[in-house]
């Protein structure tokens, strides 16, 4: 009996030193854009209310055991793929965050003027570091496209001119913006309408200021036929 308790004795410790000398098993993390790389993004300053900066949420996901702890990501800007200047953006210093799958940072767009007369791309990239490998290879670029352009809506239509916004100019269209601050993701005639009427009381209001009136490219006084 002392024989065999003896023996379960050195196996235990035999288990107990080779413990010591195991590293615990820890898989792969891989990480990737949640938007394919196909898919280039459209982003108009105009559109966002005239903007002179606009955070960007970019979407990244992990794939692998879940991080016990908050690591950096390795971003960058592809150079070949990329026309805007240093001055159209600030890119962060991404960390994904602890227990999680899917995890958003925010790269900082710059608004100038010249984005009103041309389109720059701008190509974000993931590489491989200390703490993640690359997932998906279609996945592992995002494009944008970044302007400041301005152009006739569909919803702008000859009933919108007789009774609410007048004829369609690029400058009144941005007068809209910086007056009703309207969200485009959804029109109906009663917001065009209300968005009228704050371009209207804004025209008065310029009207009666130091600034003078507003008047559009050929000098004529801007104007909306919206009543109320």
């Amino acid at each position: 009996m002392k024989r065999y308790l003896y023996l379960a004795l050195c196996l235990l410790g035999m288990i107990g030193c080779s413990t010591d000398n195991i590293d615990l098993y820890q898989s792969d993390g891989y990480i990737s854009f949640v938007n394919k790389e196909a898919d280039t993004l459209m982003i108009s300053f105009f559109l966002l209310g005239n903007l002179q900066e606009y955070d960007l949420p970019v979407a990244v996901r992990f794939t692998g055991d879940p991080l016990l702890e908050k690591e950096a990501i390795s971003l960058s800007v592809n150079k070949e793929g990329t026309t805007a200047d240093t001055k159209f953006y600030d890119l962060p210093q991404p960390e994904f965050q602890a227990m999680s799958h899917l995890d958003t940072f925010y790269v900082k767009l710059k608004n100038f003027p010249e984005l009103q007369q041309k389109t720059v791309t701008l190509c974000l990239e993931l590489a491989e570091n200390e703490n993640f490998k690359l997932g998906d290879r279609y996945y592992r670029r995002m494009h944008l496209k970044i302007n400041d352009n301005v152009a006739k809506p569909s919803w702008w239509t000859p009933d919108v001119e007789t009774y609410y916004l007048g004829g369609y100019s690029d400058k009144k269209f941005r007068e809209l913006m910086t007056a009703a601050q309207p969200d485009l993701s959804k029109v109906d005639e009663g917001l065009i309408r209300t968005w009228a009427l704050k371009l209207k009381y804004h025209l008065e209001e310029r009207a009666s200021s130091p600034l003078g009136p507003v008047t559009e490219v050929d000098g004529s006084l801007m104007s909306v036929p919206v009543r109320g």
